[in-house]
């Protein structure tokens, strides 16, 4: 663990080293993602301070068994899709040499056309900070914290919509990124 722990952290002061300062992204687009579920993304900088992000995910698998209403297979085959889009606005609170801390709200929407899968859609409001290191002059990582809140519209027409609230991070798996043109 602590060799690993070691490496980690060789690895990110060398990444640091070599990271340029912020660069002034007005007019600039970045391809790259802020959402897994919609890793087909763009982000614009308006001016120095403000951004727009969008994005778009789409998922299909023939070949689900469906299931009854005990949950066991009936021997028939299902589809199963899913659609998302994502949009968002960053804005630089604090820009330093190599990196910007911002604050995006933005909004995740799915749509699920599929038997086995609750709810039919999802709506996913976030208040999230950010931070984006820039490693050269066109590409940057970006991880996020903040606030989210779910609401849910299930597929079956007698269930109740839902809606939670509650805090939200990435993982080191769930990074964002963007390069910049």
């Amino acid at each position: 663990m602590f060799k690993k722990l070691l490496l980690l952290t060789a690895v990110l002061v060398m990444a640091f080293a070599v990271t340029s300062s912020a660069k002034d992204l007005t007019g600039r687009f970045g391809l790259g993602y802020y959402e897994s579920e919609a890793p087909v993304g763009i982000r614009y900088w308006v001016n120095e301070k403000v951004g727009i992000d969008g994005g778009l995910g789409f998922w299909s698998q023939d070949g689900f068994a469906e299931l009854d209403d005990q949950g066991q297979p009936t021997g028939e085959t299902t589809s199963a899709t899913r659609f998302w889009i994502s949009a968002g606005v960053p804005y630089v609170l604090y820009p330093t040499d190599r990196a910007n801390f911002m604050f995006r709200p933005g909004v995740l929407f799915g749509v699920f056309d599929e038997d086995y899968y609750d709810p039919k859609t999802r709506v996913l409001i976030q208040l999230h900070l950010v931070a984006e290191v820039f490693f050269g002059d066109h590409f940057s990582l970006e991880a996020a914290h903040g606030v989210n809140i779910d609401m849910q519209t299930p597929a079956a027409d007698d269930a109740d919509s839902m809606m939670d609230f509650g805090t939200a991070s990435g993982s080191i798996t769930q990074l964002g990124f963007h390069f910049y043109f």
